[in-house]
């Protein structure tokens, strides 16, 4: 088996999972149609199960979640989420965020599969974009209607179609008051937590005074968790991608608001790259800690979360060694085969990218997954589906590129 040495993953750029990306009523199409079916369906006999439902169960619910997986467009999608509860069984999940109009006046199949959602990943937040009290409601009833845990409003996002002609996002920071009636009204009608997730300031407001008020304002409403993105935004001249690198980080200023409102929860987002400085973070008194990058880029650093973290006996047996944890991947694709024989390759591999990440053969390990002349040809001897048969491929090269990161203990 011979790959190109110089190949690159860009096939993934054109094969998107479906996601919201505005608030005026569309959603982003699919490459491929995905079927409509409920969650129950997707799980709806013993053979279908696989040692992920065993091991990942039960989506325990506990009052304080000390690790969330950050909402990221076109990332933490459904087969992510999934992919996320072979590594650990307590971390919080996010959806992708969601528009209020999308959800309203998207097409119900799409909307359908872009909330669903599987009970081993509760507790599990929805993360709603929006400035309009009326949608938002519409948004969060139906979102609520799949039995979601909490309603996060954005007030983070930089994105132009986002914060500039959505005019939500990064750009609520300088609504506090509208924000803080949101919170309000959303709390009134809806029985879940209501949280905000926002950045230090947007573009010249970045004193710490700002990002205080904006607090105390929005405690107002009745919020009383806050996800802190330790960066501020830039809402214009540099795209949502330089947001997350440009503007500098400022951890002790989200330290410093959880010593000024000790009556409030602080959940700290921004830089986190391993379980050490997780540690530390919780340790300098923030409610939580949220990490982005680290899960896709490389989600083998979280596999001891459970026990490091949580105080957990023990990890996941599926994430016991790369190979284990690619195999479970696997079999989860050829278990719900009804959903993902109608997918992008490219969406269902995508999470498992990272798999390697810091090892000799990460690289090739990548390109194996985004060569589709290969899986057009592909007839591989294990696996059901197209898609697990690729990524057994991948697994088998591997063991001649680098054995020892295929089978090393990760725990």
């Amino acid at each position: 088996m011979e790959l190109d040495t110089h190949g690159t993953v860009e096939a993934f750029s054109t094969h998107k999972h479906p996601s919201i990306v505005n608030g005026i009523g569309y959603l982003r199409g699919m490459k491929s149609s995905l079927r409509s079916e409920t969650c129950d369906k997707i799980y709806s006999t013993s053979e279908t199960r696989m040692a992920m439902q065993d091991e990942a169960t039960s989506g325990q619910r506990h009052d304080r979640p000390l690790v969330q997986i950050a909402p990221m467009l076109d990332v933490t999608y459904f087969e992510f989420r999934q992919f996320m509860r072979l590594i650990t069984k307590r971390a919080q999940l996010w959806s992708e965020m969601m528009a209020d109009g999308s959800l309203i006046y998207g097409d119900k199949d799409k909307v359908h599969q872009l909330l669903q959602f599987s009970p081993n990943e509760r507790p599990i937040v929805v993360q709603l974009g929006g400035n309009n009290i009326d949608t938002l409601r519409q948004a969060a009833k139906i979102a609520l209607s799949y039995g979601y845990d909490e309603v996060n409003l954005n007030a983070g996002c930089p994105s132009a179609r986002v914060s500039g002609k959505g005019c939500f996002g990064a750009a609520l920071m300088n609504e506090a008051a509208l924000v803080s009636g949101i919170v309000r009204q959303l709390k009134d009608e809806f029985p879940v937590p209501v949280t905000v997730k926002h950045r230090l300031g947007v573009d010249h407001n970045d004193s710490y005074e700002f990002v205080r008020d904006f607090v105390r304002t929005v405690a107002e409403g009745g919020c009383t968790h806050f996800i802190v993105h330790a960066r501020k935004a830039w809402l214009h001249g540099i795209n949502p991608r330089k947001n997350r690198s440009i503007p500098p980080l400022d951890h002790d200023r989200v330290y410093r608001l959880c010593k000024e409102f000790p009556q409030l929860n602080f959940t700290l987002n921004g830089g986190i790259k391993s379980l050490c400085e997780i540690k530390d973070a919780l340790d300098k008194g923030v409610y939580g800690v949220m990490v982005g990058r680290m899960a896709y880029e490389n989600p083998c650093g979280l596999v001891r979360v459970d026990t490091d973290i949580y105080g957990e006996a023990e990890n996941p047996s599926t994430c016991k060694t790369r190979r284990i944890l690619l195999e479970a991947y696997a079999d989860f694709i050829d278990a719900n085969s009804e959903r993902t024989e109608s997918m992008n390759v490219c969406v269902l591999v995508k999470p498992i990218l990272g798999t390697f990440h810091g090892e000799a053969g990460t690289r090739l390990f990548r390109q194996a997954l985004s060569d589709m002349d290969a899986y057009e040809k592909l007839n591989f001897h294990k696996g059901k589906t197209k898609s697990a048969q690729y990524i057994h491929r991948a697994i088998q090269l591997m063991e001649t590129i680098n054995p020892d990161a295929l089978d090393r203990p990760l725990h």
